[in-house]
């Protein structure tokens, strides 16, 4: 019998948790598997307790740099984690530094936004970013990125709500209406993303992955380097 996979998340926020844990169930068709959430810090009911969003990621980046003394690939976190997976939407593309009052980012490389369509221009980009908070050139082995564009919430609109007309575009990684349709089905409200709501559809989240994949480019993209990256049985 296979050891179950040992996966560390480093993501924005608790609810994009819900729906990479549901992503991950559906890729390894079975197979058991360990998650540990890095970042953010969350408590029993998944609720955030510090360093939420993507400059929690990006502290946490510079953060794991720092300890390490170089590189991320250095870190012991991969000696004890099969997989780190790395998620920021690609909204964060249009972002400056300011935004989150960084004021030493090792490159002036945001914004890096770009036409869309396609979604690759600008996630990308953004993946370039990424390496460069973690100091690295190309991801590093047992590294996952995880891009969704414009945002993780198109990923639920089509695996939840595939009926809704923006989920119906061809181009529905390029909308930035997802929040906005989610707040119709009681995901969303007043701005917040509501935990229980999204952990109430992680299932839904599950059955759907394979049209999420064939729907939406990121996703597919995620899957196929989850895969990658996970030991062979």
């Amino acid at each position: 019998m296979s050891e179950p996979v040992r996966i560390a998340f480093v993501m924005e926020g608790p609810t994009d948790y819900i729906v990479l844990r549901a992503a991950v169930s559906a890729l390894l068709d079975g197979r058991e598997f360990v998650p540990t959430v890095i970042r953010p810090e969350l408590d029993d009911n998944l609720a955030a307790q510090s360093g939420g969003g993507w400059g929690g990621v990006y502290k946490w980046c510079r953060q794991t740099v720092s300890q390490t003394g170089g590189p991320v690939g250095g870190n012991p976190l991969f000696g004890l984690h099969d997989v780190v997976v790395m998620q920021v939407d690609a909204d964060v593309a249009r972002m400056s530094y300011s935004n989150y009052r960084i004021t030493d980012p090792p490159q002036d490389d945001l914004p890096c936004e770009r036409p869309c369509p396609p979604p690759s221009d600008t996630t990308d980009a953004l993946r370039r970013v990424m390496l460069g908070w973690i100091g690295e050139t190309s991801v590093p082995d047992g590294m996952v990125l995880c891009t969704p564009s414009k945002s993780i919430e198109t990923w639920v609109l089509v695996a939840l709500f595939p009926e809704d007309p923006s989920a119906q575009e061809v181009n529905v990684e390029c909308r930035w209406d997802g929040e906005v349709r989610l707040r119709r089905y009681g995901l969303i409200k007043s701005g917040q993303k509501l935990i229980p709501q999204y952990a109430a559809n992680e299932n839904g989240i599950f059955a759907a992955w394979t049209e999420v994949r064939r729907r939406c480019s990121e996703a597919e993209r995620f899957s196929v380097e989850f895969l990658s990256a996970v030991p062979s049985l």
